[in-house]
């Protein structure tokens, strides 16, 4: 019985974030909406979805090198295809959760094994989350004196994530945890000697001090996802400076992440936004045009790079 009802409790929580969509749009207006849109010219979305190409190098060479590290041999152009097919499931999935589905993708082109290459997943997506809350982090001393509980907040955020991530990555605390929160979520044909697989993949977890570089990559992504939405905000003169700018952007994309009730994180995103930026006098209907349109290039067309490639692949 209570099985049933969590289970109806997950179907519900898409709807919760489609519904903030709906109430946004109602509240703001359609016409107010759809004038801003329309008035952002084209030349600003082809810049800023020019940037995304970056972005996906920058990204995948960052787990290339994470693949590398835990000895999961596969070509650097095999990963882009698989990242890509993960930015597909994730905007199909609250909280981007569907991005993992990629590592069945992986599995059959490394040889890998299955517990391996959900490792190498997790430690990517995990780093670029922790980054991302250091980078909101730093953007939400500029908010204070609005929202001063947002600090404390992601601090404890930062901590939270940031221990999970040194107990995962040794062994004798993440064995256990795998077992305990990672293995119920693998579909049942992949389960047969994952506990074998969980020792296997302990032998080449890499180390912490070689995390510094894809570190340093997830910082340059942030930049660039910013850079691209920024590129949209200033068809509307945006008058914040850019560095701001960049860090509330990343808090608004960390939070989706954090809050799983949407897919695509669609009005969660959206939401926030438009709640960050009312302290810089940007208006409702143009903060919400400006993350929505940052969506569309950040995600929506890499996403359908990822549909094509996913139908390909199988």
């Amino acid at each position: 019985m209570e099985k049933n009802n969590l289970k109806k409790v997950v179907k519900l929580l898409p709807i919760i974030g489609v519904a903030i969509f709906i109430y946004i749009i109602n509240d703001i207006g359609v016409e107010k909406i759809a004038d801003a849109f329309f008035s952002i010219p084209i030349q600003f979305f082809i810049l800023a979805l020019l940037i995304v190409f970056l972005r996906i190098f920058v990204y995948t060479y960052k787990w290339s090198y994470i693949c590398n590290k835990m000895k999961i041999n596969i070509k650097y152009f095999d990963l882009v295809k698989i990242y890509l097919i993960g930015v597909f499931y994730g905007n199909l999935t609250p909280g981007a959760l569907g991005l993992h589905l990629r590592i069945f993708y992986m599995r059959k082109k490394s040889k890998a094994s299955i517990g391996k290459c959900l490792a190498s997943s997790l430690i990517d997506i995990e780093l670029a989350l922790i980054t991302g809350i250091f980078i909101g982090l730093i953007g939400t001393i500029y908010l204070i004196n609005f929202y001063p509980g947002l600090l404390p907040l992601l601090i404890l955020l930062l901590l939270i994530h940031g221990t999970l991530l040194i107990i995962f990555m040794k062994k004798s605390g993440g064995s256990k945890f795998f077992k305990i929160f990672i293995r119920p979520l693998i579909p049942n044909k992949y389960r047969e000697g994952i506990d074998q697989s969980v020792e296997l993949f302990y032998e080449d977890m890499p180390r912490f001090r070689e995390m510094l570089i894809p570190i340093l990559f997830d910082f340059i992504t942030w930049v660039i996802i910013g850079t691209q939405v920024y590129i949209i905000a200033q068809a509307f003169s945006v008058d914040i400076p850019y560095l701001i700018f960049l860090m509330l952007h990343t808090l608004s994309v960390v939070a989706y992440g954090l809050l799983p009730i949407s897919i695509g994180g669609l009005g969660v995103r959206e939401g926030i936004f438009v709640f960050l930026l009312l302290p810089f006098g940007v208006a409702a209907e143009v903060a919400f045009v400006i993350s929505l349109c940052g969506y569309i290039v950040k995600l929506i067309i890499p996403a359908l790079f990822g549909m094509f490639f996913s139908f390909k692949e199988k």
